[in-house]
Formats: C-alpha cells, structure tokens, sequence
C-alpha cells in the first residue's frame, strides 16, 4: 500500500507500506512528520493514581512519597505490563521512541529489570532507552545504582534527593566515565535558585542532558546567560516536561512563579532542547494521555510562541539526544501545523518500520457535520 501525504512544507510525499499491496490511499492533503519523541518519561507509574490516591499539596515530595509506597508491592511483570500498554498509547499518538527512567530505589531493582525486558517485547514498535534513575537518591541503594547503571543505556542522576550533592555529582560522572555512557540528570528542578547544573557540566566527561533545569526560571538574566553559555559550550542537551513541571512546580502563594524552564531562551541560544511527557495519571501529574504533541501545545502555551519550527523538539532535536536515525512516520489529521496545535486531534496514522502501527478511524459529529471540517472552512475563509 502506498500513502499519499503532504511534508511539512506542503509537498507531496509517497510512503510504502509494506505487505499491504500495490494499492493507493489518499490521506486528503494531511501532513506526515517524523514520528515522535518523548525524552523524559517514568512508564513504569504511568496509571497509577487510582493506587496511590490524589496528591494533595501537588508537590513533588508527596509525590515521591505516594509512589515509593506502592511501588515495592508490584511485581516485575506489572510493572513491565504497565510501561508496555502505556509504551503502546504512546505509538498510538505518534511516539516510536521514549527515553524511560528506571527506579534504582525499587527494590531487588524491579523497576529497572523490567524497563530492560519491555525493552526487548517492543522493539519491533517502540524503541526505549533505559536511564539508571535513582528516585530517593543514589544512598537508598548505591550498590544496586552502579549495578543499574551497568544494565541501562544511561547514567540518571537526582543530586537534590542526597544530602551530599557534591559527592552524588561526583559518583554520577565518574561512573558514566568508567562506563563509557552518556548522563541524563534530574537537576535544579526545584522553586528556588539552586545551582548544581555548573558543577554536573563541570565535572562530566561524557554527553550530558539536563533534565527539568527549572530553577533556571529564578535566576537573573546575567545568570541564565552564564549557565547557557556553558551549556551551548559543553554541547548539552536541556529536556524540559512542562505538563509536570507546571503543575508540580511554582509555589502555592502568590506571586507564583511559573515552574517551567526558559525553553524558548535556550533554543534561541542554539541549545539543543527536547521536550518529555514525564508523567501520565499519577500522584506527580494527575492527566495526560501520553500525547507528545499535547506537550509541545503546552510549551508553546507557557512561552507564548507558537512556532510551527518548534515541532523540532519532539522531532529532530530529540533525535540527536536519542542518537539514532528516525526511520518512523506520523500522519497528523490536519493538513498544517496551525491544525493540528488547534485541535489536538489523535494521529490519523503512525508507520513504524514501514508497517502500518496505529489508524485512527473514529468520525466525530456535531448533528450530521464533522466539527473539525466546519474549522477547517472557518479558517479557509481568512
């Protein structure tokens, strides 16, 4: 079978699918991308807030809380059925590839083990890094954190979680140098000015990402421009998860603050940003769907610039923080960005290795009309 689209910049494309024929489908002038990423993700808690109940201060405190206790008492085949149906919903949006962080907090490392065996199940439909993520910092379980850090495709990190943040820095690195692997660290996603992204960049000796760099937010320009400078030198990546950050983040009185890092500061410093999903419908963010694209809506919301370039976070930026050339498509039901930022509708198709994966075949109504055409005529006429 043979798709017929429009690219990113209204030409005509072809795309084969294979053993489905030598027929011809007509997408109707909607537009395929790359399909997409999401860079920062915990699928092994995704679903669980009916588990853990509400999060009531929406802190991330509570949050660690609620989800520590819980998550001993699963086995590693739940949670490797959890992070492979939420995986799954994911490919649904549009997603082939999710960087997942694995707890080495959980005990007998479950949730790392199962990260690496949902790992190989899905590899023919999504392809899954695996980040050595310690939830409760490295000193809950620093023997099974070097160990993990053996299994996983990355070195994580989360100095904030450890009294001695400097040691922390230091293990992280050095164990991420000795291994040869690349770093992607929960740092100074905190409401307050902390400052360990200096020291991570400064004593790291592989690739770093800097995942969440909240605190970025709180400091002064001078300051955000020293640290971008370094950041943009050091050739790191920033990953930013505003669904989570904006809710988990910014105080509880007002003024608030808005918890979400400089993202549009730092992609117009030439720093590669990346966008996650984080968390969907736990005790650290409450919705979500698994919809990268959903993501990218509320970045551009935070930042007041909806740029249709800035589809390169969830595509080729992310890509070059993946390290591996993205073979997948995804077929928007909308025949440009604007659309598509406008409706949010689910994916019309997703080609993963030249299969057919996800098609989304429901017609919505309002009496006999489809609603989404009656915007699409709205829009034609200005």
């Amino acid at each position: 079978m043979i798709l017929r689209a429009k690219d990113i910049k209204g030409h005509d494309i072809e795309i084969t699918i294979e053993g489905e024929g030598r027929t011809f489908v007509d997408t109707e002038g909607r537009i395929v991308l790359p399909a997409f990423y999401d860079m920062h993700s915990h699928l092994e808690n995704a679903f669980t807030l009916f588990f853990t109940g509400d999060n009531n201060s929406s802190s991330l405190e509570e949050a660690v809380e609620k989800w520590s206790k819980v998550r001993d008492s699963m086995t590693i085949e739940d949670i490797k059925r959890r992070i492979e149906k939420a995986a799954l919903i994911e490919l649904f949006y549009g997603t082939t590839h999710i960087r997942v962080h694995a707890d080495t907090c959980s005990s007998n490392l479950k949730s790392v083990k199962a990260a690496l065996l949902a790992k190989q199940e899905l590899a023919d439909y999504v392809d899954l890094q695996i980040v050595a993520f310690p939830e409760q910092g490295i000193d809950c379980n620093r023997e099974g954190f070097v160990m993990a850090s053996k299994l996983a495709d990355l070195v994580g990190g989360k100095p904030e979680a450890d009294e001695d943040i400097e040691e922390h820095l230091r293990l992280i690195t050095g164990l991420a140098e000795r291994l040869n692997k690349n770093l992607d660290v929960h740092i100074d996603q905190h409401d307050d000015k902390t400052k360990h992204s200096w020291k991570l960049l400064e004593y790291a000796r592989t690739h770093v990402a800097l995942s969440h760099l909240t605190s970025l937010h709180f400091y002064s320009d001078e300051e955000a421009m020293s640290l971008m400078q370094l950041i943009k030198k050091k050739k790191a990546t920033v990953i930013s998860s505003p669904l989570t950050a904006f809710y988990l983040n910014g105080g509880s009185s007002y003024p608030m603050p808005r918890g979400v890092t400089r993202i549009k500061d730092l992609v117009d410093h030439g720093i590669n940003v990346c966008l996650g999903h984080d968390d969907i419908l736990n005790a650290f963010y409450p919705s979500g769907r698994g919809d990268m694209l959903q993501v990218l809506w509320m970045a551009m919301n935070i930042e007041r610039t909806f740029n249709p370039n800035w589809i390169s976070l969830i595509t080729i930026n992310s890509e070059k923080e993946f390290g591996n050339k993205n073979y997948d498509y995804v077929i928007l039901d909308a025949k440009n960005l604007v659309e598509a930022f406008s409706t949010l509708l689910p994916r019309w198709g997703v080609i993963r290795k030249g299969r057919l994966v996800a098609k989304n075949s429901d017609y919505p109504r309002v009496l006999d009309q489809n609603p989404y055409n009656l915007m699409r005529e709205l829009m034609e006429q200005i």
